[in-house]
């Protein structure tokens, strides 16, 4: 139940979002298309020409699915070896299994989430001034200080 309520508000931001979206500059790129780009790993970031960190989108998503795939097998395994011997120490095998690749499932849905994000924003943010979006960050002494400047 908690899981419908999380994807319906989800759903509910990003429409607000496509519908309501209000351009103070022209950036030159979609958001829309940059979302829907993301549907494919790394898609958004080689719209908004972000090329590395396509790559690296690329890179943690198949490693992330490959990892799921990887347990989901193994389970499958454990599960079969359960049901030719009722041990229990297969059944916790299984169990285990199951549970890793229901984390890579979670994580790649939190590295989707946030691939999701980084293009919708750079896409809003493609031609901004870089003179108008300073960030420096300084390190004095033991202290670390951040300035943004509008």
């Amino acid at each position: 139940m908690k899981k419908f309520f999380l994807l319906a508000f989800l759903i509910i931001i990003f429409s607000v979002n496509l519908i309501a979206e209000e351009k103070p500059f022209d950036s030159g790129r979609s958001s829309t298309k940059a979302l829907l780009w993301s549907i494919i790993p790394g898609g958004g970031q080689f719209y908004n020409k972000q090329y590395v960190k396509a790559g690296i989108d690329i890179l943690a998503e198949s490693l992330i699915i490959g990892t799921a795939i990887h347990y989901h097998l193994k389970m499958i395994d454990a599960y079969a070896l359960y049901e030719q011997t009722h041990s229990q120490a297969h059944y916790d095998q299984y169990n285990y299994y199951y549970q890793q690749q229901q984390n890579m499932v979670w994580w790649w849905a939190t590295v989707k989430l946030l691939s999701l994000l980084d293009a919708y924003i750079d896409a809003k943010m493609f031609n901004y001034n870089e003179k108008m979006k300073k960030l420096d960050l300084e390190f004095e002494g033991l202290g670390m200080s951040l300035r943004y400047n509008f």
